[in-house]
């Protein structure tokens, strides 16, 4: 077949691209950064695309010549500076229904969520309800899957959220008010979107994929800390769920900054209502019952290093870049206030007077301008390597003008070489999937 993918660098949607093409199936991706795309997944066709853009039918035109089967495995789990939930998951998509009737598509799969029955819940699961209710309506052929929690050997949103949950150490923080969580196996998900392409008329419809006991949010992440081989913490504190909607206020803000936190207010909200399908429905599709989360974990395999220090650091990588952000922030201001006081420093060392304050202020401004890229998520990379260049610039010019500091008993600058290390794991970390 040749497949269209939707959301093909996804979590769900890279691995749906590898099986497939191991299946014999030719898969063209869409993507918006073509260069990154064929870098991450290069046994793949690409064309270009944004389901932002992608609104009307004739949009879809191009992506869909040639194609017999469309994947959607595209989502945004809330508006903000990079998304639109509105556009991707409803609006996009019934542009492409109308396009792929008019392109005689055989058949298309949705992925979809477990619980999006009902087109009032939140933006997420009303827009996903909307676009399978519009899906079915269709004169397509079509197959709709609802997973639960996905969980894989990889991780993103949720699922990641899960296991920095279970790699804190001492302490363990659960939620309070949660709903029951179903699990699905990631490799259940693709052996049912594999019996979809092969078998569309058998299977066309809508089937829930989740597993069959229903688990609290507890005892999923103790799940993932004994397949991590953690110890379990010493402390355990319940959050109340008021203060973890006032934590998600704050995800949301920052989602106009381009961040995609999973704390976001549609990620509590479905934490709260709980994730839940019918198992019975997954049962009949893969002719057995679905793996539990205990059977998905063990298919991994045994945990590694790389595993625990993912689960470690997930939640040490915010803490790292708001400690950064504070950092450059602070310099940048106080060299704003204090410019006269930072310049006589530089003075003292040879440096002109009016060079030295004119050097504070640039300083500043450039400490400033760090910490808005910091900020700003598509900058975050080119904000860290030049916080690294600056700093390293700042020392050089110590060296130079002010060689006493090195030896004050506070150590102002030998601090900067651990923040130097900081900034260079962040970088190596920043990549977002």
């Amino acid at each position: 077949m040749n497949i269209l993918l939707l959301g093909t660098s996804g979590f769900i949607g890279s691995a749906i691209a590898a099986s497939c093409v191991e299946a014999g199936h030719q898969v063209t991706g869409l993507g918006r950064d073509l260069h990154r795309a064929r870098r991450m997944l290069p046994l793949l066709d690409w064309v270009k695309g944004d389901l932002r853009d992608m609104q009307a039918a004739s949009d879809w035109r191009e992506a869909l010549a040639g194609i017999d089967v469309v994947i959607n495995c595209a989502g945004a789990l809330q508006s903000g500076l990079r998304d639109n939930v509105e556009d991707v998951q409803l609006t996009a998509m019934q542009a492409l229904y109308e396009a792929a009737k008019a392109s005689d598509i055989a058949q298309v799969i949705q992925i979809s969520a477990a619980g999006a029955d009902d087109p009032d819940q939140t933006a997420f699961m009303g827009t996903k309800s909307r676009a399978d209710h519009a899906l079915a309506a269709s004169e397509l052929r079509y197959c709709i899957l609802r997973p639960g929690l996905v969980i894989g050997r990889n991780c993103f949103g949720g699922s990641e959220l899960l296991r920095a949950s279970a790699g804190m150490p001492v302490m363990g923080i659960v939620p309070s008010g949660t709903g029951p969580i179903q699990t699905v196996a990631l490799r259940d998900v693709i052996e049912a979107v594999q019996i979809a392409i092969a078998e569309p008329e058998q299977v066309q419809g809508l089937h829930d994929l989740v597993e069959a006991e229903p688990r609290s949010l507890r005892d999923v992440i103790a799940l993932h800390r004994e397949w991590l081989g953690i110890e379990g913490p010493r402390v355990e504190i319940t959050i109340p769920l008021a203060l973890i909607r006032l934590v998600s206020l704050g995800a949301d803000a920052l989602g106009w900054f381009g961040w995609r936190s999973p704390l976001r207010s549609n990620s509590i909200a479905a934490l709260v209502h709980g994730v839940s399908g019918d198992p019975e429905q997954t049962r009949q599709l893969l002719g057995r019952a679905p793996l539990s989360l205990p059977q998905t974990l063990q298919a991994h395999g045994p945990a590694g290093k790389a595993d625990r220090w993912h689960a470690r650091s997930a939640m040490l990588y915010p803490l790292a870049l708001a400690t950064l952000f504070a950092l450059w922030l602070g310099s940048g201001v106080l060299g704003l206030i204090y410019t006269d006081t930072a310049a006589q420093l530089v003075v003292e060392g040879g440096m002109a007077p009016g060079i030295a304050g004119a050097s504070v202020l640039a300083g500043s401004f450039a400490d400033l301008t760090i910490a808005a890229g910091l900020l700003w998520r598509p900058l975050l990379g080119k904000a860290l390597a030049a916080s690294l260049l600056v700093a390293l610039a700042y020392l050089v010019g110590s060296l130079i003008w002010t060689p006493t500091l090195w030896l004050d008993p506070l150590a102002p600058l030998l601090k900067v070489l651990p923040i130097l290390a900081l900034t260079a794991m962040c970088l190596a970390m920043s990549e977002e999937r």
